[in-house]
């Protein structure tokens, strides 16, 4: 197989016909479509299927789309390294990180990294467990900042233990229902979360499992906080967030914590990365900053700071 044939498949899948895949390659159609017949020739199997509505994957297509993005983005970690080495370009380095961390720790987390590499272009993506792990593997992502990942890939990806977070409920103030103290009082509630709580979901989630099993109450998913933080602050819908996000919120938005008994269990929040994979010296960098910020915010007076650490476990180790 050759990248070239690799980067038409990626191509192809991402824009759904041919012509597009051309013109994203600014390459010609026949030069796409032969590309494609020399790929298949070689691992002897259909990997697109040409519809009237575009060109699909096969089973098999879909396989080896895994593994073709893989290696376009380890090609381009391996060519960024080599411009910096030759100054002949900027490195990038991809990060997803949690918003109440973004908004407590980038800061200071930038500030360190700069020092060290002030040419390479950072790319930042909001992380959610359900979006990170398919992009850690995929390669669009060099490190990411979220929950334990399910332990059937535990094995893909070295995780770091940072913290230990709990979970708050949160509504606008003045919410109808902001007195409640069990959940059985929520059973008529609107939430918006940003993952579904199908049965599956939900067993590990303790009580709060068992309410969306039991009472099945109207739940729409916002894959981003912002769009998340919106809704709760002008509609009457309710949300469960990380603590140290909920304390940022009450202090900026006004929302409030409902004084709700029951508890999401605790879940670490680790930095992970793919285990096969080896780290570039920004990503390198930019991990030993993210532990020297989280260490002394950890200690800090700054009044953001204390709010942020004690909604927290640090279990991140002393170097």
């Amino acid at each position: 197989m050759k990248i070239h044939q690799l980067r038409t498949l990626v191509a192809i899948s991402d824009t759904g016909s041919v012509r597009n895949a051309a013109k994203a390659l600014e390459l010609s159609p026949a030069a796409v479509t032969k590309a494609m017949r020399e790929l298949e020739a070689q691992v002897g199997v259909a990997l697109i299927i040409r519809e009237a509505s575009g060109i699909s994957l096969t089973e098999a297509g879909r396989a080896l789309l895994a593994h073709a993005r893989l290696m376009i983005q380890q090609l381009r970690r391996a060519q960024d390294e080599m411009d910096r080495f030759s100054g002949g370009g900027r490195e990038r380095l991809t990060v997803a990180l949690p918003a109440w961390v973004a908004s407590a720790l980038l800061g200071g987390i930038m500030k360190r990294f700069e020092q060290e590499m002030p040419d390479t272009r950072l790319v930042f993506y909001e992380s959610l467990l359900s979006v990170a792990v398919p992009k850690l593997r995929d390669g669009t992502l060099d490190l990411s900042v979220n929950r334990s990942c399910p332990p059937s890939c535990r094995d893909e990806f070295q995780q770091v233990p940072l913290f230990l977070v709990s979970y708050a409920v949160v509504g606008r103030a003045g919410h109808p229902l902001a007195k409640c103290r069990t959940l059985p009082q929520l059973k008529g509630a609107t939430w918006v979360l940003n993952r579904d709580f199908t049965e599956n979901d939900a067993e590990g989630d303790g009580p709060f499992g068992e309410y969306f099993r039991r009472y099945k109450p109207r739940v729409h998913v916002a894959h981003s906080s912002s769009m998340m933080i919106g809704l709760i602050c002008n509609t009457d819908v309710l949300s469960i967030m990380p603590w140290p996000l909920a304390e940022l919120l009450v202090a900026k938005e006004g929302l409030c914590v409902l004084p709700v008994t029951e508890t999401i269990p605790e879940v670490e929040v680790n930095l992970m990365y793919r285990r096969a994979t080896p780290l570039s010296a920004a990503a390198k960098v930019f991990i030993q900053s993210l532990k020297d910020t989280i260490l002394d915010e950890a200690n800090a007076d700054d009044p953001m700071s204390r709010r942020v650490f004690h909604a927290v476990e640090c279990v991140l180790s002393q170097p």
